[in-house]
């Protein structure tokens, strides 16, 4: 991974926003950390295939990851999206080395316009209750809090075990087109 100097400005033009290929699934687990999502980034990736989700990555001149933005586009067990007007934003990442400059706010205020681009009026999005920098974040870019979800999914790991999660969450809305 590039180091960085965290007080070094960040110039936007010189970061890539792009759709994911299937050879960046193994590079979305920066370095391990993330490998436990292995099946289930291969799972959200071919779900890009049939337009049921975007994924997006944004990375450095020098192609390093440091950033990836998920949003499912359809799903017939969801009432946070319904295919036409409402995008479910549901996974998020920077970086650790990039935080705080910016990065997240660029890459989310993308997604919002290639939504909007698309046709769709309010994206919906759970954040973890302890994870008080990615609501803010939300706040900062105009999401509000309607409810609380139990937060409660599971996936299947590396290794074909199914892991539960439990991570109660505040569900967040945004209207990103003002007129309907």
């Amino acid at each position: 991974m590039e180091k960085i100097d965290p007080d070094q400005r960040i110039n936007f033009t010189q970061l890539k926003i792009r759709p994911v290929k299937k050879e960046d699934l193994q590079a979305l687990e920066w370095d391990g950390e993330y490998k436990k999502y292995r099946r289930m980034y291969a799972d959200i990736f071919y779900s890009t295939l049939v337009d049921k989700t975007i994924m997006w990555v944004i990375e450095t001149e020098q192609g390093e990851i440091i950033g990836q933005a998920f949003v499912m586009l359809k799903s017939g067990e969801s009432e946070a999206v319904d295919g036409e007007k409402r995008a479910y934003f549901f996974g998020f990442r920077i970086r650790d080395a990039w935080r705080n400059r910016g990065i997240g706010s660029y890459l989310m205020r993308f997604v919002e316009g290639d939504l909007s681009r698309r046709g769709f009026h309010t994206i919906t999005l759970n954040v973890a209750k302890d994870n008080v920098d990615a609501l803010r974040l939300y706040q900062r870019l105009g999401y509000k809090i309607v409810g609380s979800h139990a937060g409660k999914w599971s996936y299947v790991d590396e290794q074909g075990v199914i892991q539960h999660v439990n991570e109660p969450s505040w569900r967040m809305i945004r209207r990103i087109v003002d007129k309907v």
